[in-house]
């Protein structure tokens, strides 16, 4: 559990960051930004909300040895001595700059904060952000000309929206450090994760369940849809959440066995998440606790309506799995030539 209730910004630095294949260069401060009251409530809202509903916890990895993993050695350093946190946000915003040597890469301003009290897993900690705004939105301001006032256009950075940022928790730093990542502008996928923090999604409940639904979502579109229906598909997907919503540990023979009736699919499931493993890099636990944070997640990014060329939608209700079964026929009229769907229900409702 991480809470930001009692956190504070202890130092706060910004650079400015070009793209490095269009040779923009870097700007960097001479000195550390003294934010009043009424910024430091702006910042930290703008920096540490991005992270609130964030499910994914990452930690620095490195395929030779974590010492060589330049940002965590970097964190390393500002926890052990906070007098270094100007020169080491310098090598930070200098090894950001070495990675954006893709032509996509935009510019920007680079954040660079220390916080104190973070709350993670009940013990207060050090925390390091960094930010990358990206993006910069017009907006009107009013200003005083001589006796009249004038609307002028102004660019700026927009407080409801976080383009890049990572915030490196002090926890088992010599192992790798924990760290929670936003990226809204993913233009390039590689750059911030994998180029810039070199970072590997932790093996805990929240990873597992996302991984789990999107590999049943996978089967269902690769292999469900394409030899049964649409309908047929949503049934499946609708049964999984099913599954999960009722459980709270996942034993995947048991799902197996509740969710899909057909033998042949059972056993065509299991081939297909042994390639699905091999291909993403994931050895999927046995039995592993369903995470209800993930889960509501997913449910939003599971489309569970049919669609269909006569501009008519059906839309099935995750909350009544078997709803699809037992109401919803799917037949062939020759006289039409047309494929037709057959709803049953007992009243119309508002």
């Amino acid at each position: 559990m991480i809470d930001y209730s009692e956190a504070y910004i202890n130092k706060i630095i910004v650079h400015k960051i070009g793209n490095k294949a269009h040779e923009e260069g870097i700007v960097v401060s001479d000195e550390l930004v003294f934010p009043n009251e009424a910024l430091r409530e702006v910042l930290m809202e703008y920096f540490l909300k991005p992270f609130i509903k964030t499910t994914e916890t990452y930690q620095f990895v490195h395929n030779v040895d974590i010492g060589y993993n330049v940002i965590n050695d970097l964190a390393k350093f500002v926890f052990a001595d906070q007098n270094d946190f100007k020169l080491r946000s310098i090598d930070i915003l200098k090894h950001l700059y070495d990675q954006s040597n893709h032509p996509h890469i935009k510019s920007g301003d680079l954040f660079v904060v220390l916080f104190g009290d973070v709350l993670v897993n009940d013990e207060l900690v050090d925390t390091i952000g960094i930010f990358k705004s990206e993006d910069r939105l017009p907006y009107l301001d009013v200003v005083p000309d001589k006796e009249n006032l004038e609307i002028v256009k102004q660019l700026g950075i927009s407080i409801k929206k976080l383009d890049k940022g990572c915030l490196i928790f002090n926890t088992d730093i010599e192992n790798g450090a924990r760290v929670l990542s936003v990226d809204s502008n993913s233009y390039d996928a590689e750059y911030w994760l994998t180029y810039f923090l070199n970072v590997d999604y932790i093996r805990d409940s929240n990873f597992e369940t996302r991984s789990y639904l999107e590999m049943c979502r996978s089967f269902s579109e690769e292999v469900i849809k394409e030899k049964e229906s649409k309908k047929e598909q949503i049934d499946f997907l609708n049964q999984s959440i099913a599954y999960f919503d009722e459980n709270e540990m996942l034993l995947n023979n048991d799902f197996t066995q509740t969710v899909i009736e057909d033998d042949v699919l059972k056993t065509e499931f299991a081939n297909y998440k042994t390639e699905y493993e091999n291909d993403n890099g994931i050895v999927f636990s046995e039995t592993f606790d369903i995470s209800p944070v993930v889960l509501k997640k997913q449910k939003q990014a599971i489309k569970n309506f049919i669609k269909l060329d006569t501009g008519i939608q059906i839309k099935l209700d995750f909350r009544n799995p078997d709803a699809s079964r037992e109401f919803l026929e799917k037949g062939y009229d020759e006289e039409k030539q047309m494929a037709y769907y057959k709803v049953y229900f007992g009243e119309e409702l508002d």
